[in-house]
C-alpha cells in the first residue's frame, strides 16, 4: 500500500516537473522572439514535445526536441499563426461592428462562426505537430476532425476552459502550467483521432 502510494506520488511529481520545464521553455523562447516572432514556433515546439509524451516516449530529450522543432518549423508556424490570428481579429472586428450597429442577427451569426473557429483552432497545433502536410491541409484536417469527432472536440474545449480557470486562479499556473498542460491535454485527446487517420492513410497507400 505504502509502496504504491509512493510510486504514485513520484509519478505525479515527475509530471509536474516535466510540465513546468516545458512551460518555462515555451515562455522563454516566446520572449526571445519578442513574442511576435517567438510565440508560434515555441508553441509548435511545445506541442511536438507533448506529442512525444502522448506516444509514450516520456524519456525524450525535451530541450533537444523543443529547440530542433523551434528552428525547423519557425517559418511554417509563423505563417500558420498569422492565418489564425488574422482570422480571429477579423471575426472580432466584425462582431464589434455588428454590435455597434445594433444588428443582433449578425452578432449571433458571427458568434456561431467564432464558436466553429474556436473548435477548429483546438486542433491546429496538434495537427501541425503530428502530420507532415502543407498549412492549407493543416486547416482542412483540423476542420474535418473537429466536426467528425464532436465528443473529442467538446472534451478538448472543456479541457481548455479548465486550464483557463486554473490560470485565472493563481499566477503560478500561468508561469508553469498554462501552455504545457493545455498542449498535453489537447494532444492526448486528439491522438486517437489521429491514429485512426494514420491507419486509414496506410490502408490507402497499401491499396
Amino acid at each position: 500500500m505504502i509502496h504504491s502510494v509512493t510510486n504514485g506520488l513520484n509519478r505525479f511529481c515527475t509530471w509536474v516537473m516535466r510540465l513546468a520545464y516545458l512551460n518555462v521553455l515555451w515562455i522563454l523562447f516566446s520572449l526571445a522572439g519578442l513574442v511576435v516572432f517567438g510565440l508560434m514556433p515555441a508553441t509548435a515546439a511545445m506541442f511536438t514535445v507533448a506529442r512525444e509524451w502522448a506516444k509514450g516516449n516520456t524519456d525524450a530529450p525535451v530541450f533537444s526536441v523543443f529547440f530542433r522543432t523551434f528552428k525547423k518549423e519557425w517559418r511554417a508556424s509563423q505563417i500558420l499563426g498569422l492565418i489564425v490570428v488574422t482570422a480571429a481579429l477579423f471575426l472580432f472586428a466584425d462582431m464589434r461592428i455588428a454590435a455597434q450597429m445594433d444588428q443582433p442577427v449578425l452578432v449571433n451569426v458571427f458568434l456561431s462562426i467564432s464558436l466553429i473557429f474556436s473548435f477548429v483552432v483546438l486542433y491546429v497545433f496538434p495537427v501541425f505537430s503530428h502530420f507532415d502536410v502543407k498549412i492549407r491541409e493543416v486547416l482542412s484536417i483540423s476542420f474535418f476532425i473537429a466536426f467528425s469527432r464532436p465528443a473529442v472536440t467538446l472534451l478538448m474545449a472543456a479541457g481548455a476552459v479548465g486550464v483557463l480557470c486554473l490560470v485565472l486562479f493563481h499566477v503560478t499556473f500561468l508561469l508553469f502550467f498554462s501552455g504545457s498542460l493545455l498542449s498535453l491535454i489537447l494532444t492526448k485527446l486528439s491522438f486517437k483521432a489521429f491514429r485512426s487517420m494514420d491507419q486509414r492513410q496506410e490502408k490507402e497507400k497499401a491499396a
